[in-house]
């Protein structure tokens, strides 16, 4: 972080703004330690390094990318009905979430043992989705403060933590 200054000033962003403190909370992420022996994380820049950091991870080649899909637009906020339920892997996964920087960036982690679901689902205005959701069988190492603890009103590692992915986000699992 000593050589933060430079950067906003490679992009030509203000080192005052809030795009700069947004690039340095996402250089911050991505140079946190790992959790020993529970999590393993990096940082990409391309689609190959998220792919051949995935086939480290996931100690395989055999690996499917889903990720969630919404058809059609929409903006408001809306009830869904579950139509279908699919399991589609039980064990560890590794999941990439695109960051705020000045280029395309992703943080990818694997967090121990998981459960993912294809989730199919339909807005009250007809919307169809198919979203992605991801169990977490162990969150006892995870921070007591984290807001699914504190919104659930549980303590890690008494019982899963289940959520969605949003569609700019892939979870990659072993096949």
């Amino acid at each position: 972080m000593e050589k933060f200054p430079e950067i906003p000033n490679h992009f030509s962003i203000d080192n005052k703004s809030k795009d700069a403190q947004t690039i340095k909370k996402t250089i911050k992420l991505c140079e946190e330690s790992e959790v020993k022996h529970k999590e393993k994380k990096t940082c990409v820049t391309s689609l190959e390094s998220m792919v051949d950091f995935g086939l480290s991870v996931l100690g395989t080649n055999n690996i499917l990318a889903i990720t969630s899909e919404v058809q059609g637009e929409t903006q408001a906020s809306q009830r869904y009905t579950i139509e279908q339920v699919q399991q589609i892997s039980d064990g560890d996964n590794m999941v990439c979430h695109k960051l705020n920087y000045a280029y395309a960036l992703h943080y990818c982690h694997v967090g121990g043992s998981t459960r993912t679901y294809m989730v199919s689902m339909v807005g009250v205005d007809g919307t169809k989705v198919k979203a992605v959701s991801v169990c977490h069988k162990d969150t006892s190492f995870w921070n007591a403060h984290a807001i699914p603890f504190v919104v659930l009103k549980v303590k890690p590692g008494t019982t899963p933590i289940c959520h969605f992915l949003q569609d700019d986000q892939i979870v990659f699992v072993p096949i």
